[in-house]
């Protein structure tokens, strides 16, 4: 999660970007470690930029993840963007939609050994394990109905 403004603006001088109102309002918005959607985005930053458009919200997301401060997350609709810089897996609720980031270092390996049975280079893995988390699991145990 970016939290330090100084880590942010670095990251920004390393390229030929510098901090924008727009950058700083969804960097804001996605401070609270939450995957949010573009449309979820967009709504927090109109709070604190009412003009700023739906177009303008993608075009600065696209330039946040080619700089490398927001990823990307789609698993089952809509892209979901955090962010959270260091390499990392979800965990997704099936019952209530919530998405937890997990440390999974031993996923390198077995993508690595993978691309190399079938001869690739150049290799990235995201897993994405699903399930239902503590609470909804609990709910189901005692009956009550889950949307």
């Amino acid at each position: 999660m970016v939290t330090d403004g100084k880590g942010v603006d670095a990251g920004l001088l390393q390229t030929r970007y510098r901090l924008t109102k727009q950058r700083a309002a969804i960097l804001r918005a996605l401070e609270d470690g939450a995957h949010l959607t573009a449309e979820a985005i967009h709504e927090r930053v109109r709070a604190e930029l009412p003009a700023v458009s739906l177009g303008t919200i993608y075009r600065t997301l696209d330039i946040l993840r080619a700089i490398g401060l927001v990823q990307v997350f789609a698993h089952g609709g809509a892209a979901r963007y955090e962010a959270a810089l260091d390499k990392h897996h979800h965990l997704v609720c099936l019952a209530c939609g919530e998405i937890v980031n997990v440390p999974a270092p031993q996923v390198v390996s077995i993508a690595l050994a993978v691309a190399q049975d079938h001869r690739y280079s150049g290799v990235d893995a995201a897993m994405v394990i699903t399930g239902r988390c503590a609470r909804c699991a609990g709910l189901a145990r005692n009956g009550i109905g889950l949307s």
